[in-house]
C-alpha cells in the first residue's frame, strides 16, 4: 500500500545549490561517513509551506533528525568521525539524466568517505518507471560518490512505499552491500508528523518517532556489519 501517492514537498529548491553538501565536524580527521539522502535528510527553510527549519524534515530539533541521531551514536564509538551531507533531492527529480548532473556533487565526491548510507529515491518520479535504467543511474551515483571505491556502502530503502524499492533492494544484493527496510514503517501513521504541520507534504515526513526508528535501523545495520 501507497501511504502517499506523491511526494508534495518539491524536490526544487530544497536548498540552494551551494548547500548540496555539508560538513559536520570538519576539524576531525577520524571516520569519515557520508548520507546521501533529500529533504529526509536535510531540507532548507521555506516558511511558504510551513517549514522554518534546517535539518531532516519534519523532526521538531535538528537532534532529532536521524543523521544526528546516527552521527551521535558513531561518536560515542569513534569521536574524531566527520561526517558529509549530500543532499540529492534535484539528481533524484532528474535521475533519468543523472550522470549529467554528477558535477554537482563533486565537493562531496573529495570528501573521500569511509562509510556511505544511501537513503534517497523519494523524489524519483515514479511514472513511466523503468527498473534497468534506475539501477544503472543509481548505481552511477555512488560510485561517484564513492570515489576510490573504498567505501563501505550501506544501502536503504525508501521511507514511504515506492516503485524503485524492489530495483533498490536488486541493486544491494546484486553489490553485497547491506540493506536496511524502511518502507514498512509508515504503516504506524505515528511515524509521520500527521497534525504537527498544515503543509501535507511536511506532515508525511517522519516524525520525531519515524527519525528515531530509521535512525535505530540504519545504526544496528552499520553495528552488526562492523563498521561501528
Amino acid at each position: 500500500m501507497e501511504i502517499i501517492d506523491k511526494n508534495t514537498v518539491s524536490a526544487e529548491n530544497q536548498l540552494s545549490v551551494s548547500q548540496y553538501v555539508q560538513i559536520h565536524y570538519p576539524q576531525n580527521n577520524g571516520m569519515r561517513i557520508m548520507f546521501i539522502g533529500n529533504s529526509i535528510t536535510l531540507h532548507g527553510i521555506l516558511p511558504k509551506i510551513g517549514w522554518h527549519h534546517e535539518h531532516g524534515m519534519a523532526a521538531s530539533c535538528r537532534e532529532k533528525d536521524y543523521v544526528h541521531i546516527v552521527e551521535s551514536a558513531v561518536l560515542k564509538k569513534h569521536i574524531d568521525a566527520t561526517f558529509c551531507i549530500c543532499q540529492v533531492a534535484f539528481w533524484e527529480n532528474n535521475y533519468k539524466s543523472g550522470t549529467e548532473h554528477l558535477h554537482l556533487y563533486e565537493s562531496a565526491r573529495d570528501f573521500e568517505p569511509d562509510v556511505i548510507i544511501m537513503r534517497a529515491v523519494e523524489n524519483c518520479p515514479r511514472d513511466n518507471h523503468n527498473s534497468d535504467l534506475f539501477k544503472k543511474q543509481y548505481g552511477a551515483l555512488i560510485d561517484y560518490l564513492n570515489k576510490n571505491g573504498k567505501a563501505k556502502i550501506i544501502i536503504t530503502d525508501s521511507f514511504w512505499p515506492h516503485i524503485a524499492d524492489k530495483d533498490i533492494k536488486e541493486y544491494a544484493d546484486e553489490n553485497g552491500y547491506p540493506f536496511v527496510a524502511l518502507s514498512d514503517l509508515p504503516s504506524d501513521q505515528s511515524t509521520m508528523a500527521f497534525g504537527l504541520f498544515e503543509h501535507d507534504g511536511v506532515a508525511h515526513h517522519p516524525s520525531d518517532k519515524g527519525m528515531a526508528l530509521i535512525a535505530k535501523r540504519i545504526i544496528n545495520c552499520l553495528d552488526s556489519n562492523g563498521v561501528i
